[in-house]
């Protein structure tokens, strides 16, 4: 199992634009558990990083 074939199923899959060969072929090759794990990291690492992103925000709005 390649982490980086994982992660970019995952995105892909974020994206919503995997169809055809590839899919099928990620469906055959890889385990739900590492794959949900996976998905439920990176999600994680988008909320992380959009609430920072805020925070940023609201930190310069204030101190403008």
């Amino acid at each position: 199992m390649n982490p980086l074939r994982l992660l970019q199923t995952v995105l892909w899959g974020f994206f919503g634009l995997r169809q055809g060969r590839e899919h099928q072929r990620d469906l055959d090759n890889l385990r739900p558990v590492p794959l949900i794990l996976t998905g439920v990291a990176v999600a994680a690492g988008l909320v992380v990083c959009l609430v920072l992103a805020a925070n940023w925000a609201v930190s310069a709005a204030q101190a403008a």
